[in-house]
C-alpha cells in the first residue's frame, strides 16, 4: 500500500509520520485490499482548543474512504480517525463477502 502523508500549515515531524504509517499498517494487515492512503494533517486554530485536525482517504475497491478528526493532539486525531476507518473497512468487508 502506498501512504502519502502532508503536512499543511503544520511542522513535518517524523514520529508523528511513523506513528501514522504504523497504525495505516495494522489496518492493511487486516484489509490486504487498500491500495493507496492520502493523509493530511494540519495545524489550525479552533476555539474549542482541538486544534489538530487529521484527513485520511483510502483508496479500496469502489468508491474511496474518508474520515477526518480533530483533538488536541495529532496522535489523537490520527487515532480517532483509523477507529473511524475501522469501523468502514469492516463494513466493507461484510458487503463485499454478501456478494
Amino acid at each position: 500500500m502506498n501512504i502519502e502523508i502532508r503536512f499543511v500549515h503544520a511542522k513535518h515531524s517524523e514520529k508523528i509520520e511513523g506513528h501514522v504509517t504504523e497504525k495505516l499498517n495494522r489496518l492493511y494487515e487486516k484489509y490486504d485490499w487498500m491500495t493507496n492512503a492520502a493523509v493530511f494533517l494540519k495545524e489550525e486554530q479552533h476555539h474549542e482548543g482541538e486544534d489538530f485536525e487529521c484527513e485520511i482517504r483510502l483508496s479500496v475497491p469502489g468508491p474511496q474512504l474518508f474520515a477526518k478528526a480533530s483533538d488536541e493532539s495529532f496522535y489523537k486525531a490520527i487515532n480517532r480517525v483509523i477507529e473511524e476507518l475501522s469501523i468502514q473497512l469492516q463494513k466493507k468487508k461484510s458487503k463485499m463477502q454478501e456478494q
